[in-house]
């Protein structure tokens, strides 16, 4: 157990030490509102929502029309 004990101290150490720094981010990420950049990151995601969105949208209504024409027939109802 005591032999553990200096690599464990070190351990929080370093991560004391490299936890401390200051993150700089770019000014897409920061969210410079402005920037050209940034306009097209968000043109970007709302592309990508509209693009999933209607993709699940198709398979909902795929998912009801396969519900609706697996119903059960009434009894002396036929379907043409």
């Amino acid at each position: 157990m005591s032999k553990r004990i200096p690599y464990v101290l070190a351990v929080v150490f370093f991560l004391f030490i490299v936890g401390r720094t200051t993150a700089i981010s770019c000014p897409v990420c920061f969210g410079a509102l402005d920037d050209p950049a940034t306009n097209g990151m968000n043109y970007a995601i709302f592309t990508l929502l509209g693009v999933t969105g209607s993709v699940l949208a198709g398979f909902v209504s795929f998912a009801l029309r396969l519900r609706r024409l697996s119903r059960p027939v009434a009894p002396g109802k036929e379907e043409a």
